[in-house]
């Protein structure tokens, strides 16, 4: 009933900023009400609300500048590109490379150090080197933030490994102006600098100077060998126009208050993200019934039960809107205006897609890596909480005894899923996670994720098998152990 309709064409895809997406927000938080629950969103309602920032590049007014020993070349949209949210700039300075542009003193690791970026534009490589836990860096520590915090005027990036392929890819280039960027909307104080991702082919230019190349860089990255910052004989001229929108979306989040007096005062998470894409130019709409119709619909189930007899620890459920577009929701609630204190989530428990199976003889290369009926992924378990980990196990092995694979929670692994939906940033402020998924399909991201491919048995179990692991967590006598293997 419930994925039936929220993947209905009537809510057009779900997405975060169309104007019926609210009715997707007030479907579910009718339900949360119905089951018992209280608001935990603004001013009691079910709904927290927060804005975001939508910005587009007017590619013909936006330009880089850059200067090599007296010579400048000038670079326009497609050979660097703006990803988040970027306002209209024009800036020139000295460049400095400042290696991965960390600065935490946390993790004892300082790529400013010694170096002078005041109104400056600095160069950096996206990644984490050796040595630094990237769950444990907020946004002052790297990136805009600490170039900011630094003096710099401007930032241009290397691009990690993984995407150096799509930004190469011709089409990509030739539509990368029409796309639009959304984060969340920044305080007065806050002003963005301008962050320009180089494409490969200019990344190599810019990197000259350092007597490196990109397969040299990123062999480094691998081999763990530091990248050494320094003030580079290279200036930059960036003038970035771009169109820049507000508007204002929805997280929704219901709390069950916990029958134990005292433990009450801690939360078990349960979370999906309900918002999907965009309908696009021509009419089609992107279902998402999977993706995450899914999860939004086991956890609005796990709601229900729960209410039914309520755990010692009260509960929280959370629907996150944005996640599609860079997991703004979860950011809103964990770094600007947490529904419940951080330090009172005891687990969150993350759902985004679990409703499909890979049909015997299926040889399409896209279904590679989707689980059978009996299979889902598990990510992020044992990173935090070891005994979190074992809970599971043991959980599953009791009740559902379903195949839980690891293959994507392995730190190593491309696709980097522990750091691509929600629990992410519950997990960077140190909350134990679980994050349930069956993996991509042919259908990922597409007008044909539709409710008559959903294996429902599945979905079910793998429902179950969340509630069971939130109720043991939430009658426990003790806080879970944070201890990572």
């Amino acid at each position: 009933m419930h994925l039936d309709f929220l993947a209905s064409n009537e809510l057009g895809g779900r997405y975060t900023l169309a104007p019926n997406f609210a009715i997707s927000a007030r479907y579910l938080a009718a339900h949360l009400k119905a089951y018992g629950f209280r608001g935990g969103g603004t001013n009691g309602d079910f709904l927290q609300f927060f804005a975001v920032a939508s910005s587009k590049p007017d590619t013909a007014k936006s330009s880089l500048s850059y200067t090599i020993g007296g010579q400048t070349a000038s670079y326009k949209y497609g050979d660097f590109f703006t990803f988040g949210e970027s306002g209209n700039a024009d800036v020139q300075g000295q460049v400095v490379f400042v290696g991965y542009g960390i600065s935490s003193a946390s993790q004892k690791h300082d790529d400013y150090s010694g170096l002078d970026v005041k109104g400056k534009i600095v160069l950096i490589v996206r990644g984490t080197p050796e040595g630094v836990d990237a769950s444990k860096l907020d946004d002052r520590d790297h990136g805009e933030g600490a170039a900011r915090t630094h003096g710099a005027i401007g930032i241009l990036a290397v691009p990690p490994q993984q995407a150096a392929g799509f930004l190469r890819d011709k089409n990509f280039r030739e539509h990368a102006g029409e796309r639009e960027s959304v984060g969340l909307a920044k305080s007065g104080n806050e002003a963005a600098i301008p962050v320009l991702t180089l494409g490969p082919d200019l990344a190599e230019k810019i990197l000259a100077p350092l007597a490196v190349d990109l397969k040299t860089l990123y062999r480094s990255e691998k081999q763990n060998r530091p990248l050494v910052p320094k003030a580079l004989d290279t200036s930059a001229r960036i003038v970035l126009s771009m169109q820049m929108t507000k508007s204002v979306t929805q997280n929704v989040a219901g709390i069950l208050e916990g029958a134990d007096p005292e433990l009450k005062k801690e939360y078990v998470v349960f979370s999906a993200h309900y918002d999907h894409l965009k309908t696009n130019a021509k009419g089609q709409i992107f279902p998402g019934a999977d993706d995450d119709g899914s999860g939004t619909s086991a956890v609005l189930a796990i709601a229900h039960a729960m209410s039914l007899n309520r755990p010692r620890r009260s509960v929280l459920i959370m629907f996150h809107a944005g996640e599609e577009l860079g997991l703004l929701g979860s950011e809103y609630n964990t770094e600007v205006a947490p529904v419940v204190p951080l330090d009172k989530m005891v687990v969150d428990l993350n759902i985004d897609m679990i409703g499909r199976s890979k049909p015997k003889g299926d040889t399409e290369k896209a279904d590679e890596h989707l689980t059978d009926s009996n299979t889902v992924y598990l990510v992020g378990a044992d990173r935090i909480s070891r005994e979190l980990h074992k809970l599971s196990e043991d959980t599953n092995a009791d009740y559902q005894k379903l195949n839980l694979n690891y293959y994507y929670n392995d730190p190593d692994n491309p696709e980097r899923i522990y750091y691509r939906s929600d629990h992410w940033n519950y997990a960077r402020h140190g909350i134990p996670i679980i994050f349930y998924f069956d993996g991509v399909h042919v259908d990922y991201h597409q007008p044909t994720d539709t409710v008559d491919k959903i294996d429902f048995a599945k979905l079910a179990s793998i429902a179950r098998l969340v509630f069971e692991t939130g109720w043991r967590v939430a009658n426990l006598d003790h806080r879970l152990i944070k201890e990572s293997k």
